[in-house]
């Protein structure tokens, strides 16, 4: 019996916490029959940075949830709960189970699968006499291939833009495609995706899903090991189990989905879902897959239930954009994560971790990434990501800031979406532009600006608002860059017009506003 035990237990699949799947490429290729699946919380992985508490709640949450799924689907699990590092839990796993192969899906994060790789070997050699043989297999959440995104590239140097991989995944996938040309004669409706907040904007609140024993069992050990990591475990609403994340999507198709992209760009305060479907965290940790929800929305297209616009938009989000930005970051990594074109090196104002600051914008989103974990992508390009553009913020450091804050992010995530898009560091190849806007954007693209303390309209007076002087200010500063890229000349002839004397008043405005740190 003992034997037989043994024999069954020889094959180890290694799932970590943002690959909880049945479709784990891993999984999937094991045996059940002769395989045991090791699966480890390490508080040393959720201390790298000061991780969000209800982040750390999430993927602890989904890993324990996703155990018992596994257990009643006939798998054998080996978990390991509050355990001070990978090595020490999968070495007590090695000795237990002597296994003679690993299997594991590749990690999302640059570098892991190499170290956890020769963790295993260390360990096998170490308690077995014998290096065990690790076999990995591709990611099973994502549709394109990096072979598929390097054709695109004219030379190892070239840029790709989003747009032209975004029609090489629409032809792939056939989604929203009549033949070869795209459903409703365009492959973009941003343009109809851009409407400012007014009464025409109507939203209803998530679906919400109160912890369960387990989660509640999760939280206390967040508490306890992570106890002075910003933001708070209270009021816990998000999906654990795929089960729960289906629904999450259903309730988006139903009530959201169609009027979600007109109003997909708008602010408003204390309110910080709106029409948002709220997904990625449940995608970025394999609980749901990109193109299943892709079908759907299609499907609700086709069915006339959701506007093309808003569909499109929708789909061009996780086939597009998402992609993009996973092959952009496996193309470029390890130097893409540090670079700094820009050359900013400001430290990030102590706001960004306490909300207190007269700017209402940054307050209210602050305080509701404390709250929630969770900010719509023109909070953190044009708030977050803006600000930090234009107050030159070190791009590691905001890198970090965004990637522990997030509730859906992760290495791959943050760094062509903070280092590239939103600070321009990377040199300008996700985005040919900076993303760069003064206070005008803001007053018009939400209701912050008539609750603020400083007046949208100003740039100078202590009342002025900070984005406006910050933005003369930063055009200033890289004047001799952006006068060669030729979608910033018009911007950069606005600037030529500005006398002297009034650039060195802008010049006194943002060094006063840095000795205030910025509020």
């Amino acid at each position: 019996m003992n034997n037989s035990k043994q024999k069954q237990r020889r094959e180890t699949v290694w799932i970590t916490g943002d690959q909880c799947s049945m479709n784990n490429s891993a999984l999937v290729a094991a045996d059940k029959n002769n395989a045991m699946v090791v699966m480890i919380e390490s508080v040393a992985r959720g201390n790298q940075l000061r991780y969000h508490k209800k982040k750390l709640v999430l993927i602890y949450s989904i890993m324990r949830h996703f155990a018992e799924e596994l257990r009643e689907a006939g798998w054998n699990v080996d978990y390991y709960e509050e355990s001070p590092e990978f090595s020490e839990a999968l070495a007590t796993h090695i000795k237990k189970n002597n296994p003679t192969r690993l299997l594991m899906m590749e990690q999302s994060e640059f570098g892991v699968t190499a170290h956890l790789t020769n963790m295993a070997k260390i360990c096998s050699e170490r308690l077995l006499d014998r290096s065990i043989d690790v076999e990995i297999f591709p990611h099973s959440n994502f549709i394109s291939t990096s072979e598929e995104f390097e054709k695109l590239h004219t030379s190892p140097t070239a840029r790709v833009t989003m747009e032209k991989f975004y029609h090489m995944t629409r032809k792939k996938t056939g989604l929203l495609m009549d033949g070869d040309d795209p459903m409703g004669g365009a492959w973009n409706f941003d343009k109809s995706n851009r409407l400012a907040p007014g009464k025409q904007l109507k939203y209803e609140s998530l679906m919400s899903f109160p912890p369960d024993a387990i989660t509640k069992k999760v939280i206390d050990m967040v508490e306890r090991y992570f106890g002075d990591h910003p933001g708070t475990t209270d009021n816990w609403n998000y999906a654990v189990t795929r089960q729960d994340a289906l629904r999450a999507a259903e309730d988006f198709f139903e009530k959201r989905l169609d009027q979600w992209g007109p109003h997909q760009d708008a602010m408003l305060d204390g309110e910080p879902f709106l029409n948002h479907s709220i997904l990625s965290p449940y995608i970025n940790t394999c609980l749901l897959h990109p193109l299943e929800l892709c079908r759907e929305a299609e499907s609700r297209y086709l069915s006339k239930q959701a506007q093309i616009s808003s569909v499109e938009g929708f789909i061009r989000q996780l086939i597009g954009w998402r992609e993009f930005v996973w092959r952009a970051y496996w193309r470029l990594m390890p130097d893409y994560k540090q670079r700094n074109s820009l050359s900013a090196t400001e430290e990030l104002p102590d706001f960004f971790w306490t909300g207190k600051t007269r700017m209402r914008c940054m307050s209210d989103s602050i305080e509701a990434v404390q709250e929630h974990a969770y900010a719509h992508h023109i909070v953190r390009l044009m708030l977050f990501g803006n600000f930090a553009l234009l107050a030159g913020l070190d791009p590691l450091k905001t890198n970090d800031w965004f990637h522990s804050m997030f509730i859906d992010g992760y290495d791959w995530v943050m760094v062509p979406n903070v280092v590239g898009m939103s600070l321009h560091a990377d040199g300008g190849y996700v985005g040919t532009k900076p993303y760069a806007a003064s206070a005008n954007y803001i007053n018009k693209m939400s209701n912050y600006c008539g609750k603020c303390y400083f007046d949208a309209k100003k740039t100078f007076g202590e009342n002025a608002c900070p984005f406006n002087s910050m933005y003369w200010n930063f055009l200033m500063q890289h004047q001799e860059r952006f006068l060669k890229n030729h979608r910033m000349l018009m911007i950069m002839k606005g600037l030529e017009t500005k006398s002297d004397d009034w650039k060195a008043d802008i010049r006194e405005r943002v060094h006063e506003l840095r000795r205030t740190n910025w509020t």
